[in-house]
């Protein structure tokens, strides 16, 4: 069982980080190495189906938008893994409009077979893959709020 909080400081505002969430919804390829296909197969305003290509293996997931800055990506189809990956952004502090806020991604995820282990990645490049898509969405963030 894979179950670990991932965090990286963003310097900008909420709604730019969350336009960033949004846009890595829509086009995972231009935040994840090793997409080769993706899209959205079903799209509502706080429900949405994805289907993507992954290091040559399909994933398919629900998931659940929260406008206050949540999306819970429920994997129905995997690999390698059941469960959920939670992706958020929390203030760092309740009163300032200025503190930096937090991406955080909350991993919930059990491997489906230890016999495969070894045969498709493994949990540590999960969560490497997952920090560098984490640093993208900040970058990316942070030169879109720097421009103004």
């Amino acid at each position: 069982m894979l179950v670990r909080t991932l965090q990286v400081v963003v310097h900008c505002e909420h709604k730019t980080l969350w336009n960033m969430l949004m846009d890595r919804l829509h086009h995972p390829e231009r935040y994840i190495q090793g997409v080769a296909d993706a899209r959205l197969t079903e799209a509502g305003p706080d429900l949405f189906l994805s289907e993507m290509t992954l290091h040559g293996e399909t994933v398919k997931e629900r998931i659940l938008v929260h406008p206050d800055g949540e999306l819970r990506h429920e994997l129905l189809e995997h690999p390698q893994f059941t469960g959920f990956i939670v992706r958020k952004i929390v203030k760092s502090a309740r009163q300032s409009p200025v503190a930096p806020l937090y991406l955080e991604y909350e991993l919930d995820l059990l491997r489906k077979s230890l016999k495969v282990q070894g045969v498709v990645r493994g949990e540590e490049e999960i969560v490497t893959d997952l920090e560098t898509e984490m640093q993208k969405v900040r970058s990316r963030a942070e030169e879109a709020d720097a421009r103004g």
